[in-house]
Formats: C-alpha cells, sequence, structure tokens
C-alpha cells in the first residue's frame, strides 16, 4: 500500500513525503474464534505481522538526529534517493463483521468466509525491530549510497486499523497513533492505505 506521515501542525498537501514512493508492507498470520457459539456473524481475528513503513523524502530533505531530537534538514549536497523505514513487528487485533457459510460434515462442522463481504475493525501494538534512512548522491563524479542506522524512534508501536473486504480481498487503512519519533517537538505519525489479501 500507500504510506505517508501526518506532521502535527501541517496538511498532508504539505507534505515532504512523496506519495507514490512511500510505500507500506504488512506480512502476518491470523487466527479467527466464533464470538457467539451458535453465530459466526461476528468474529475475533487475532495474530502477529511484521510491518514496514517507508518514507520517500522529497525537496533534498533528510533526517538528521541531534542529542536524540529528529528533525528534517537539507542535506549538504544534491541526494538522488533520500528514504526512511521503520520495521515492527505488531499483534493486530480485529472484530470482524460479516455473513459466512457453514460446511458440515459427518462429523464436525466449519464456517467459510470465502466469497462474502466482511469488515474488521480494531489496532495493533507491537515493538519496533529497525530504524534506517537510505542516501543516494552523487560526490566527486561517483555515486554514493549511506545507510543510517537506530534513530531515535519510538520503541512501542500501536495504531487503529479497519479494512472492508470481498472474499480474499480487500481496502485496507492504518494510522499509528504512536508517533515516529520519541521526544519531539513535532509529532509525525504514520498513515497507511492499500490493498489487503486474507488467504482464509
Amino acid at each position: 500500500g500507500f504510506n505517508n506521515a501526518i506532521t502535527e501542525g501541517e496538511s498532508l498537501n504539505d507534505s515532504p513525503y512523496k506519495f507514490g514512493g512511500s510505500g507500506f508492507v504488512e506480512l502476518g498470520y491470523a487466527w479467527k474464534t466464533r464470538v457467539f457459539k451458535n453465530s459466526n456473524a461476528l468474529r475475533f481475528k487475532y495474530g502477529f505481522s511484521f510491518m514496514w513503513n517507508k518514507l520517500n523524502i522529497k525537496d533534498n530533505l533528510y533526517f538528521n538526529e541531534v542529542d536524540g531530537n529528529v528533525s528534517l534538514e537539507e542535506y549538504p549536497i544534491n541526494v538522488i534517493k533520500s528514504k526512511f523505514r521503520t520495521t515492527n513487528l505488531v499483534f493486530p487485533v480485529h472484530f470482524e463483521f460479516g455473513p459466512s457459510k457453514k460446511i458440515e460434515k459427518d462429523t464436525y462442522y466449519r464456517y467459510t468466509t470465502r466469497k462474502q463481504f466482511k469488515i474488521g475493525i480494531g489496532g495493533y501494538g507491537g515493538f519496533l525491530l529497525q530504524s534506517m534512512q537510505k542516501l543516494k548522491y552523487e560526490e566527486d563524479g561517483n555515486k554514493q549510497k549511506e545507510k543510517l542506522k537506530d534513530y531515535n524512534a519510538n520503541n512501542l508501536v500501536y495504531g487503529l486499523s479497519t479494512y472492508i473486504s470481498w472474499g480474499s480481498v480487500g481496502l485496507y487503512a492504518k494510522y499509528d497513533l504512536s508517533p515516529i519519533f520519541k521526544d519531539q517537538a513535532v509529532d509525525r505519525n504514520n498513515l497507511s492505505i492499500g490493498l489487503r489479501f486474507d488467504m482464509d
């Protein structure tokens, strides 16, 4: 999906991050449990995921950290690419609504949501695994790459998420309630939207 960051006191129209180049990927495993014994209309969906949030920074800017404070500053030379990425381990939890089909066998029965409409509302919480910035620039006629790791990013990650699906394909959105960086004068929070694929 697409990722961007809402900066305190600014609108998305003033975002210093490229909409097309800023991405979001989440890969995980989930279980479903019926909330009611004799109905599958409401399910409790829970699991774990690896989550990658990437910001493609424009206008020759990059994240610079001084004494724990992270701010966007202009790079001293022309930057070809400036990207910042966080990698998280999170535990999503959703209440899922929608119809399902009951399949009965001789000794058991189960429910399936294949080719069914469903809505999920919930959130996630977890831990930061890594924060890293990649810079690509040209110096003295030579292309250079630089990786800067371990920014003063929040170690705890949490937020709200929702999805609307038909069968195994849906539209997914999430918002990080936890700012990207901790103890900052200006908060930045990831906002993501994209396609969700559930292999139930």
